[in-house]
C-alpha cells in the first residue's frame, strides 16, 4: 500500500514474515477456540435427543464431587456440544422441558452465539467448567460493536436449592460445587479473537477510509467492548492513521488475560475517518466522548465515566492531546493574527474552525498514554510518500477545499509560517508535517494529567537520533512525563511484549493515583536501565518518576538507577 511507510497496520509492522505469522495465528486461533471443528466434520455433534441423558450424567458427577471432577467436566462438555448447535433460546426451552433452568448474564441484549473454547487457565488444580465465547445481538445498541458484543465466559452445571440448573457465568474466577470451590477454565482470548475474525473487512479496510472517509461502512464513534460497567474505569483506545480498532487486538487480549485489568477496565475504542485532517479527528473524538457518555450516563450519576485512561497509537496520540490540554488561543494564534470575527469568508466554515482549534481539557480523562505519537509531526509526510497519500485522500467539500479557501482569503492576517504552510489540499498526511504550525502549537500545551510515552527504536544507537521508521525520536519525546519506555520496535509499538507490560503496569498505576502524583512531575527523573534480550543490541532506557516503581522487562535483571 502506498501509505504503508507512513502508518503500517499493525498486522503488517514485522515486515515479510507477517502474512505467514498471520496465516500461523489464525490456524492457531482455529485450534485454540473451535477444537470440536475438526472433529465435526466425522463425527455429528451430540444429538438433542440425548440431552437428558448427558443432564443425567452431569447430575451424577455434580454428587459425586469432589471425586468426580474429570467427569463432570466430560458430562458438561457433551452438554455444551448440544447447546452450541443451535439458537440458545432453543436450547434453554429444551433445558425447560427437562426440569433444568438456565442462567446467562443478562445485559440487556439477546443473546444470540455461544460457542465451546478450549480452556487456557494455567493451575496446579484441574479447573471446572467449560470456557465459552458467548454473543450477544447489538443492532439495537449502536455503542457496540456491528458484528456484535462478544465476551469469554465458562459454562457449568449445578444445583442450586436443590433444583438443577445450567449457568454461564461471566466475570467469576471460582465456582463452588457440592460444597467445594473451584478455579473456573478460562481463556480470556477467545472472545477477542471471534471478534477479530468477524470484523477482518474492518481491519483490512485502513487505508480506503484513509483515502476515501465518506465511504466508511460503519459510523465513526466510540465503541464500546465490554459491557459497560458504570464503576469499571474505561480504557479508551485511539488508533492511527490508516488503520483502525482491529489493530489493537493482541494488546487488548493481554489487557484481558491481567486479572486486575479485566477486573476493573473496561476497554472503549474510538474508530474514526483517518484521512481527515489531524484537529478535525481530535474534534471528532472530543465530540463521540461527549456524547459517549451523555448516552451511557444521562444524569451523571456513574463512577466510571469519571475516570477514563486514554491509550493513543500515532495520530491517535495527538488527537488524544487534546482532551487533556486547554487551547485557549494558542492554537489560534499559531495560525491566524486576527480573532475568528474578523476573518473572511464562509462563516460556517469559519464556525467550524473554531471548533476544531479551540478546545478546553475534558476533567474525566486522568491519564494517557502515548505511543509512538508523532506529537511534532513527522518527515515522512513531507517526504514523496507524504505528497502522494496527501494528494490521493477525498475529504467532504468543507475540508477538501473549504479550509483552503479560507486560507486564500486571509493571506494578511495568517502567521507567515502559516501563509506558507496552510495552502493546496489538507489531509492528515499534510497536516502531520513537521511544519505545521497549528501541530506544532497543540505539542507546545500543557497536558494537565499524569502522561507516559511509549517510544519504539528500531536500530542500536543514541535514542536522540532513535526512529521506529515512521516517527523519530526528536518528534515523540515529550519533557515531563511520568515514565518513557523505549522498546526494540517499529511504528505498531503496542505490539512489542515490554511495551504490553508497561501498559498493564500503567493500568494498575492509575487505579491508585496517589496526592503526590501532581508534585512527582516536577521533582525529575532517574534513568533506570534494563537488559532485555536483543541479541547483543545496546540497552534500552526506562526513564521513569522516582516515586512510580518499575517493571522488570522480558530478560532484566534488577534495575540499575542512575539518578540526575
Amino acid at each position: 500500500m502506498i501509505w504503508a511507510a507512513i502508518e503500517p497496520d499493525s498486522q503488517t509492522t514485522s515486515g515479510q514474515r507477517m502474512p505467514y505469522l498471520t496465516k500461523l495465528g489464525f490456524l492457531g486461533f482455529i485450534a485454540l477456540v473451535l477444537p470440536g471443528f475438526a472433529d465435526a466434520a466425522t463425527t455429528a455433534v451430540t444429538p438433542t435427543a440425548n440431552l437428558a441423558s448427558d443432564i443425567a450424567e452431569a447430575d451424577t458427577a455434580y454428587r459425586n464431587l469432589p471425586a468426580s471432577l474429570s467427569a463432570y467436566n466430560s458430562a458438561l462438555r457433551k452438554i455444551c456440544d448440544v447447546m452450541q448447535a443451535g439458537p440458545p433460546r432453543e436450547f434453554a426451552a429444551r433445558l425447560k422441558a427437562l426440569g433444568v433452568s438456565f442462567n446467562s448474564p443478562q445485559i440487556g441484549l439477546p443473546l444470540r452465539h455461544v460457542q465451546v473454547a478450549a480452556p487456557a487457565t494455567v493451575s496446579n488444580r484441574i479447573p471446572a467448567g467449560i470456557p465459552m465465547v458467548i454473543g450477544y445481538e447489538t443492532k439495537s445498541a449502536p455503542l457496540y460493536p456491528p458484528e456484535g458484543l462478544f465476551l469469554d465466559a465458562t459454562a457449568i452445571y449445578e444445583r442450586s436449592v436443590g433444583k438443577p440448573r445450567f449457568s454461564i457465568l461471566y466475570q467469576r474466577t471460582t465456582v463452588t460445587l457440592n460444597g467445594s470451590t473451584y478455579p473456573l477454565a478460562a481463556n480470556h482470548d477467545a472472545a477477542g479473537e471471534h471478534l477479530k475474525l468477524r470484523a477482518k473487512h474492518l481491519a483490512a479496510s485502513g487505508f480506503v477510509s484513509m483515502i476515501r472517509p465518506l465511504s466508511m461502512s460503519r459510523k465513526p464513534q466510540i465503541y464500546l467492548l465490554d459491557p459497560y460497567d458504570p464503576n469499571k474505569m474505561p480504557l479508551l483506545m485511539v488508533h492511527g492513521l490508516q488503520s483502525t480498532p482491529v489493530a489493537f487486538a493482541g494488546l487488548v487480549n493481554a489487557l484481558r488475560a491481567d486479572p486486575v485489568v479485566r477486573s476493573r477496565y473496561q476497554i472503549w475504542q474510538f474508530y474514526y475517518a483517518s484521512g481527515t485532517p489531524v484537529l478535525v479527528n481530535a474534534a471528532a473524538l472530543r465530540d463521540s466522548l461527549t456524547q459517549t457518555i451523555h448516552t451511557l450516563d444521562p444524569g451523571d450519576h456513574d463512577a466510571a465515566p469519571k475516570r477514563i485512561v486514554v491509550l493513543g497509537h500515532s495520530m491517535g496520540g495527538v488527537i488524544s492531546h487534546t482532551l487533556v490540554s486547554s487551547s485557549y488561543n494558542r492554537v489560534w494564534a499559531s495560525v491566524f493574527r486576527v480573532p475568528p470575527d474578523q476573518l473572511k469568508g464562509d462563516r460556517n466554515t469559519i464556525q467550524e474552525l473554531v471548533h476544531v482549534l479551540f478546545f478546553k481539557r475534558n476533567p474525566r480523562v486522568v491519564r494517557v498514554i502515548f505511543m509512538a505519537t508523532p506529537h511534532r509531526g513527522s518527515p515522512m509526510a513531507d517526504s514523496i510518500v507524504g505528497f502522494l497519500g496527501n494528494s490521493l485522500t477525498r475529504l467532504n467539500p468543507m475540508l477538501e477545499h473549504g479550509f483552503s479557501q479560507l486560507a486564500n482569503a486571509n493571506p494578511g492576517v495568517m502567521t507567515a509560517g502559516a501563509a506558507y504552510f496552510y495552502k493546496g489540499r489538507f489531509s492528515a498526511v499534510r497536516t502531520l508535517s513537521p511544519r505545521s504550525t497549528a501541530l506544532i502549537a497543540l505539542s507546545k500545551l500543557p497536558i494537565e494529567v499524569p502522561y507516559h510515552s511509549v517510544i519504539g527504536q528500531q536500530h542500536p544507537g543514541p535514542k536522540e537520533r532513535g526512529s521506529d521508521g515512521v516517527v523519530p525520536y526528536w518528534s515523540s519525546h515529550l519533557d515531563g512525563p511520568q515514565s518513557e519506555l523505549i522498546v526494540r520496535s517499529g511504528h505498531g509499538v503496542f505490539s512489542n511484549p515490554d511495551a504490553v507490560r508497561e501498559t498493564i503496569r500503567i493500568l494498575h498505576l492509575a487505579l491508585h493515583p496517589t496526592s503526590t502524583a501532581k508534585k512527582s512531575l516536577d521533582r525529575g527523573m532517574r534513568i533506570v536501565k534494563h537488559r532485555p534480550e536483543l541479541s547483543g543490541k545496546r540497552p534500552l532506557l526506562f526513564a521513569v518518576n522516582p516515586t512510580i516503581p518499575a517493571m522488570p522487562i522480558s530478560g532484566s535483571n534488577s534495575p540499575i538507577a542512575i539518578t540526575r
